[in-house]
């Protein structure tokens, strides 16, 4: 799987007496996009859309894959850094105008495409997909022992489940505080975590085990290897942050979140996390 550098923008600082979302958060607002830089160089444009995920405001938008980003609201975008600056004035629920440039693949002529996209956020988008649906039945392979892992047939101990980029910064610390946070907090309640993950896209799922295999401990929790589609119908492709879920013992989602792990809310995001791990084990006991 290929993580992109850019595949969410956040929200950030916007004028007085509007609310605002932390330049950091763990779930600012969310256009649906991977996109990079075409110049040749990180921060060299034009930027190019390389990526739409289902179900966003970007696939709502009509938004497509080799788009190139020209202007947001009528300024300027010169390369993909400035668009993230300008979705950072941004809340969720906010509609942005985008210009575009489209090729046509019949003509092989570039059109002017003008894209309105209402932005939304990781945990709206995963809340309608997933919460108080069974979760899907897949199988992944267990990075310790290499042995199949069926997570849909999870019916008797409450789980968490973190989806992950392999080249998530600091995912890690994550996983090892929730692992020891979690051990002490449900007071001997049946409870399993899980980090899971499409490894790189680059690499066999042989390399991918090998790789993992060697970061495994500094997660403190049993890592799940699947391919990029199994992935995809979970989770959005995000190297930032963590996409958590909660699914009780008769394997129905009952929570999803996003954490970043370097993000100003993420004790906060960890606390409620926990919280309805274990309000799911207190209601199957």
């Amino acid at each position: 799987m290929v993580w992109l550098r850019y595949v969410v923008m956040l929200a950030g600082l916007v004028a007085v007496g509007t609310p605002i979302a932390s330049a950091k958060s763990s779930n600012p607002a969310f256009l649906g996009i991977g996109m990079e830089d075409t110049g040749g160089a990180t921060g060299v444009g034009p930027c190019q859309v390389k990526n739409v995920e289902a179900g966003t405001g970007a696939a709502a938008s009509g938004l497509q894959q080799e788009d190139v980003l020209l202007a947001l609201d009528g300024k300027p975008v010169a390369n993909c850094d400035s668009l993230v600056a300008m979705i950072q004035m941004r809340v969720p629920g906010d509609v942005i105008k985008l210009d575009v440039r489209r090729l046509n693949i019949r003509t092989n002529a570039a059109t002017a495409v003008v894209i309105k996209a209402r932005l939304s956020s990781r945990d709206e988008l995963l809340r309608q997909r997933l919460v108080g649906q069974p979760l899907p039945a897949a199988t992944f392979v267990n990075v310790a022992d290499r042995t199949p892992t069926e997570l849909g047939d999870a019916r008797t101990r409450t789980t968490i489940v973190g989806w992950f980029s392999s080249a998530c910064d600091g995912c890690e610390r994550v996983f090892a505080d929730i692992a020891r946070r979690s051990r002490s907090i449900t007071r001997g309640a049946p409870l399993q975590i899980f980090g899971a993950t499409a490894g790189d896209d680059g690499r066999t799922l042989s390399d991918n085990l090998e790789l993992l295999t060697h970061h495994a401990r500094r997660f403190d929790v049993p890592l799940l290897v699947t391919d990029a589609d199994t992935f995809g119908r979970f989770t959005f492709r995000d190297r930032d942050r963590i996409h958590f879920m909660v699914v009780d013992c008769r394997g129905i989602v009952q929570y999803v979140a996003p954490i970043a792990p370097d993000a100003d809310d993420t004790e906060a995001m960890l606390d409620e996390l926990y919280a309805a791990a274990e309000q799911a084990s207190r209601r199957m006991k």
